[in-house]
């Protein structure tokens, strides 16, 4: 798998305009630029959009390197909102963190910058467990 290759063409990330920086286990730098479909009432960027670009960042930083026979799923996260991705800036850039790794729970932490800025963090925690079967009935 070509971790960058699958990364631009996942629909949610063409979606929101997301280009993957740099990725390492230690470390994903995702970048996003700030459009006006971005901007909520108060012509800021909206929470939930900051919210799933720290998210991106986060499963990048774990999913390429999952073993095959095993899969992940979010289950927790905390958003802090620290200043506002603004219009006219530079793009909002999130760089993800492992802060534990282990054989069932996976934290990272994710810091969202503007412009050398902080405006957001947030901590993702994953449960990694056995791939499940694809197909049949529930």
């Amino acid at each position: 798998m070509d971790p960058a290759a699958t990364f631009a063409t996942t629909p949610c990330n063409r979606l929101l305009g997301l280009r993957l920086v740099h990725r390492a286990a230690d470390r994903v730098v995702v970048e996003q630029p700030v459009r006006p479909e971005l901007l909520q009432e108060e012509g800021v960027v909206q929470g939930g959009l900051l919210t799933a670009l720290a998210d991106t960042a986060a499963v990048w930083l774990l999913w390429p390197d999952l073993d095959p026979s095993r899969q992940m799923t979010g289950i927790d996260c905390s958003m802090q909102f620290l200043g506002a991705g603004r219009a006219g800036g530079g793009p909002l850039v999130v760089t993800a963190t492992p802060l534990r790794i282990g054989s069932t729970i996976a934290v990272a932490e994710s810091r969202i910058e503007q412009d050398g800025r902080l405006i957001a963090k947030g901590t993702f925690t994953f449960l990694l467990r056995a791939r499940r079967a694809t197909g049949g009935t529930s």
